[in-house]
């Protein structure tokens, strides 16, 4: 099981390091899909703030947060990238507390120097998941694969400045966090985003199932 180095930031502390392991969480329940928060426009282009971090030691993801439950959100959202398999690059996340943090954005993914992935989180844990998704996507993914889910999303483009919500990227990153959820969700903010379609999107980009699939199976739902 990776290492990953977890830095919080505190408001009456100064910064502290630990490290430790991320183990696999339990899916929660399954059932009737709930409504998933809406998901604004993101992009990998976007400037990374200029109070970033030295660039970490290879292999290594550290979380920079003001609370223990920003902390937990992170560490929970890197922890269900782990139990599904889908491999990460090194990270820097920042968990603010409101969107100031994300240039008025509910989170974004840049880069920082030495070729460093940073996350800025102001939104939900879907938000972060989506975010992750973009990271794994630059890290992990094929043009054969990207042009196998464009020609299943019927889009012709992976990112698409113009038109967000029409990007092939965006919608990756959508199908990923939405199968990665504890539990089954309804994202409305990319197409085409029924069930059937969703859920062929993500077995053709890894391979595998949805986390919330395996907690469905064994609550005997459907």
């Amino acid at each position: 099981m990776s290492s990953i180095t977890t830095t919080a930031l505190t408001i009456s502390l100064a910064s502290f390091v630990v490290a430790l392991g991320i183990d696999a969480l339990t899916p929660g329940g399954a059932g009737a899909a709930v409504e998933l928060p809406t998901q604004t426009p993101t992009t990998t282009t976007v400037p990374v703030r200029q109070d970033q971090p030295e660039p970490i030691e290879p292999g290594k993801t550290e979380i920079y947060a003001e609370t223990d439950e920003q902390l937990e959100l992170a560490d929970w959202a890197l922890g269900r990238f782990e139990e599904a398999g889908l491999e990460l690059p090194p990270i820097t996340i920042h968990v603010h507390a409101d969107r100031s943090g994300c240039n008025g954005r509910l989170g974004y993914l840049g880069h920082a120097d030495g070729g460093q992935y940073v996350i800025h989180q102001c939104g939900t844990e879907f938000t972060l998941l989506h975010e992750l998704a973009h990271a794994w996507d630059v890290h992990a993914l094929t043009e054969e694969i990207r042009q196998e889910f464009l020609t299943k999303a019927h889009a012709t483009q992976w990112n698409n400045p113009d038109n967000w919500y029409l990007a092939g990227g965006e919608h990756a990153a959508n199908v990923i966090a939405w199968a990665l959820m504890e539990e089954r969700g309804n994202q409305t903010q990319t197409r085409p985003y029924d069930h059937a379609s969703m859920l062929d999107g993500f077995r053709s980009l890894t391979g595998i199932d949805p986390l919330w699939m395996s907690a469905t199976a064994s609550s005997g739902g459907e």
